[in-house]
């Protein structure tokens, strides 16, 4: 009877260690990393005043995006998220590198920036942040009322 008993504790203590792994893996947060930044080496190889956007491209590779309005500011994003079972998506690290050039196409200036340094940079959803007021769902609804009217016939289609 010793034997069994102890036996069975023997299996119990594996399987309570066994579910208390599983559980513990099933916890761990699903890490995603997104972009790219070049190493502080890479970095350093920039001259400002040198390079020109041919030998940074050569360098570092193509950037994540382009300024804006024109080409004359180059960015090099990276993005590390972290989510938790159901919890929201958080960003835990985020990285900036802008590469500036003048007009003749020569880099003017390296800047570094970290998620302390501002605002963070939306990469995974694709949207685009739009101004003006947000309406509630009401708003929406009634916004329109009053404001039809019957079309008048045009004298030239008779519709």
């Amino acid at each position: 009877m010793i034997g069994r008993n102890f036996k069975s504790s023997r299996t119990i203590a594996c399987l309570t260690a066994a579910a208390l792994l599983l559980g513990a893996a099933g916890c761990s947060p699903i890490i995603e990393t997104h972009g790219y930044t070049p190493r502080a080496d890479e970095l350093d190889s920039i001259r400002k005043g040198f390079d020109t956007r041919g030998s940074v491209q050569r360098k570092l590779g193509r950037p994540s995006t382009l300024g804006a309005l024109e080409d004359d500011v180059w960015l090099y994003v990276s993005q590390r998220t972290e989510t938790l079972a159901f919890y929201e998506r958080q960003i835990v690290d985020q990285r900036v590198v802008l590469i500036e050039f003048d007009e003749r196409g020569i880099v003017a200036d390296v800047s570094r920036y970290g998620l302390e340094d501002g605002r963070i940079v939306d990469l995974v959803t694709r949207t685009t942040p739009t101004g003006g007021r947000k309406l509630t769902i009401l708003q929406q609804a009634f916004a329109n009322l009053g404001r039809f009217s019957k079309k008048k016939k045009s004298a030239a289609t008779g519709k």
